[in-house]
């Protein structure tokens, strides 16, 4: 039987990305795995189209760092759910979601991905692809999606 022993959680603060950590720890502890919590912060989202055209792409430093405040909260309340007996530790980038968790788990050398099946909204789904189908057919190790 494959025993994971490093488990990628990529958390958005959704209900699904808590369901996934939830799965996430449990395996973990059946395991002895260890996890690792990943929110990467988005910029492009955080301004409007009209707003790239307008500023050339700059976003203020304040944006920045409350985006990356932000991501350290969702990060601590993931963190809060792992089990006493259960190694985890949380990590902050930046980029686009679905490419920056599938280089920091082959760069990282994780075993498995465990994440929520969608984050955004419908919509915005549908205008932006979905960062968990892009991780499902790009990641070099097992995803597990969370629903």
């Amino acid at each position: 039987m494959y025993s994971f022993q490093h488990i990628l959680v990529p958390v958005d603060g959704s209900a699904n990305s808590q369901r996934a950590m939830h799965y996430a720890s449990y395996l973990a502890e059946h395991c002895q795995a260890k996890i690792g919590v990943l929110h990467v912060v988005n910029l492009s989202l955080a301004m409007s189209p009209m707003g790239q055209i307008n500023t050339g792409g700059y976003i203020p430093e304040r944006v920045v760092e409350d985006l990356q405040e932000s991501g350290r909260l969702i990060i601590d309340k993931a963190l809060q759910q792992v089990p006493p007996a259960v190694t985890a530790q949380g990590f902050l980038e930046m980029g686009v979601p679905s490419e920056v968790i599938v280089a920091f788990c082959r760069e990282n050398a994780y075993d498995l991905i465990v994440m929520g099946s969608r984050g955004l909204g419908t919509i915005k789904e549908f205008f932006l692809g979905s960062v968990s189908n892009y991780v499902l057919h790009h990641a070099a190790c097992p995803v597990m999606v969370a629903k």
